[in-house]
């Protein structure tokens, strides 16, 4: 009850100072007029009257909600003093922060689960495969087609480790001086046996360009939009080459559609082609485009169906003067 009585005391020390005052001036006044002194002490008396019938209704209001506050801790706002208003206010806070992480917490672990959903089924098209070689293996051709499935199988694994690590992306993160044509040259050497089993012309200019960017980082954007490239160029010519500050991979593959140009960049989505051919996750792209953006960078893509796809890695500012 003493709790009770000196947190309202607290919050309505105005109000009942402001009453007492009125009451006190009416008494001085009945003082010093006595001409009107019987008047002014029964306006006095009618005063006192609704000034304790207003505040005992109050009293009574405000100890049911304290009353039936939680353990008896939780006051009411209007109770509360302004250092504990403030306590308050940050409270609040803390536990909207608090929610907004659990929210956060919660929509991550969705899209973990939704994404090796996708990637345990994506997996299992090069292990099919796998297996129906092995039946054949003394055919050199097919322990050539058995090797590009298993490599394949290879970069799903990178895939799922990279999109783990986004999530302590600037943890994992080694910003050097590289130049770019050492890095592609490197991601290159991987797909080699590829361009030799689909007959792909690789032209490949031969320029120096140094950014600064994290390496193991950037070589997965490259690897993610080679692999694209080869997978959806059956003949013809994948080009590679620096243009200002841009770096151009483009490719007379089977392009993409225009209504799914805009979308390829969207976590999940495989477009046309992905659902014709069943060899999309949809991730490859929105995982580029995640990292290119932490790391500074831009990458850009168009494409044109029947005549190829460009996709452009853009290094502004970040990159150093070459030498």
């Amino acid at each position: 009850m003493q709790r009770f009585l000196n947190a309202y005391l607290r919050s309505r020390f105005l109000w009942i100072g402001s009453a007492v005052s009125v009451v006190f001036c009416l008494f001085l006044f009945s003082k010093v007029f006595e001409a009107v002194q019987d008047l002014l002490i029964y306006q006095l008396s009618l005063i006192v009257l609704m000034i304790s019938v207003v505040v005992s209704m109050d009293i009574a209001r405000e100890w049911r909600k304290f009353r039936d506050s939680q353990e008896n801790r939780l006051l009411d706002e209007a109770f509360l003093s302004p250092s504990e208003r403030v306590l308050q206010s940050q409270l609040k806070a803390k536990q909207e922060e608090l929610k907004m992480m659990q929210l956060r917490t919660r929509k991550n672990q969705e899209e973990t689960m939704d994404y090796f959903t996708l990637w345990a089924h994506q997996i299992k098209i090069p292990l099919t495969a796998s297996n129906l070689l092995l039946k054949e293996l003394k055919k050199e051709p097919n322990v050539k087609q058995l090797e590009q499935e298993l490599f394949r199988l290879g970069q799903y694994a990178d895939m799922a480790m990279a999109y783990l690590r986004l999530e302590s992306f600037h943890e994992d993160l080694v910003l050097e001086k590289e130049d770019v044509h050492v890095l592609v040259r490197e991601v290159l050497k991987k797909f080699t046996l590829f361009f030799i089993r689909n007959s792909l012309r690789l032209e490949f200019a031969d320029f120096e360009y140094w950014v600064v960017t994290d390496r193991k980082w950037l070589m997965v954007v490259l690897e993610q939009v080679l692999s694209n490239a080869i997978k959806y160029t059956r003949s013809g010519t994948i080009s590679i080459y620096m243009k200002g500050d841009t770096l151009v991979i483009a490719d007379t593959g089977i392009g993409i559609q225009v209504s799914d140009v805009q979308r390829v960049f969207e976590r999940g989505f495989s477009g046309f082609n992905g659902r014709v051919n069943q060899q999309s996750s949809g991730l490859g792209l929105y995982l580029s485009k995640t990292i290119m953006e932490k790391l500074g960078h831009q990458i850009e893509l168009t494409s044109q169906v029947g005549q190829g796809t460009q996709v452009k890695l853009h290094f502004p500012q970040q990159s150093l003067a070459q030498d």
